[in-house]
């Protein structure tokens, strides 16, 4: 993978662990369960990721 795929990859990772320290507070805030938006941001941020990703190979395999 490429320099700038393996930077998606850690903002990815970054955005997923920010939002569950936010969710759970890791004892110094009260427990907020994750919210409809917060999964949505997630998951699209990761699908388009793993789409980049996919086609990134399909590319450099022809």
């Amino acid at each position: 993978m490429k320099k700038e795929m393996w930077i998606g990859v850690a903002m990815c990772v970054f955005l997923s662990v920010a939002a569950c320290i936010g969710s759970t507070g890791l004892g110094y805030a009260d427990y907020r369960p994750l919210r409809n938006f917060d999964y949505f941001a997630l998951g699209v941020s990761w699908l388009f990721l793993i789409v980049t990703i996919i086609k990134d190979r399909r590319s450099n395999k022809s």
